[in-house]
């Protein structure tokens, strides 16, 4: 397929948020077609040892309790309202979609196809993957959340990078992306009800 250089998912996001801007699936779907098109396989699935999944039984079990977080006065309630409206199907569509599409994309692109073919450190890893998010977070919601939505992402792309390696596979890196995905999808439903 086509090589996708680290850089290009954030142009398209940019562009496709500057063209459409009232309509941020566009950028999703046109950077998961971008990732989608970069993706080189074959994918290792990895191992997870016993202790690790219950490692991972751990946080999942305890996501319902992100619900009963106190109403945030810094969450950008408004901005994240008008994002999730604007998502055809609204609240519930978006966390499919993200559940169904967006954790297993972004994983076996950064992670299986950037990670195999570029021996970076893996916080460069994680920093490429946060510029992106960095983005989308300027664009979305304005420069006060730029920095959070890079930074974020960018921890996460440093560990998810590690594990992939330390596991030989995307399986570690896939279950804590869906973890992650799911906790910002409770957060979003519990700040904007």
């Amino acid at each position: 397929m086509f090589r996708v250089p680290w850089w290009l998912p954030a142009l398209i996001i940019g562009v496709a948020r500057l063209l459409q801007p009232q309509r941020p699936w566009v950028a999703v779907l046109a950077y998961h077609g971008l990732c989608v098109v970069g993706l080189r396989a074959p994918f290792a699935w990895g191992t997870i040892s016993r202790r690790a999944w219950f490692g991972l039984a751990i946080p999942f079990a305890l996501l319902p309790l992100v619900l009963l977080l106190p109403s945030l006065s810094f969450f950008p309630r408004a901005a994240v309202a008008a994002l999730v409206a604007h998502w055809p199907g609204g609240l519930w569509a978006w966390a499919a979609y993200s559940f169904l599409f967006n954790v297993a994309i972004e994983e076996a692109f950064w992670r299986g196809t950037l990670v195999r073919e570029k021996p970076w450190p893996a916080y460069v890893h994680g920093a490429t993957f946060g510029l992106h998010h960095g983005l989308a977070g300027l664009l979305q919601f304005g420069w006060i959340w730029a920095l959070p939505a890079f930074l974020l992402p960018a921890l996460a792309g440093t560990f998810w990078t590690h594990l992939t390696r330390r596991s030989g596979g995307l399986a570690p890196a896939l279950l804590t992306h869906l973890w992650a995905d799911a906790a910002l999808v409770l957060l979003v439903a519990g700040q904007v009800r």
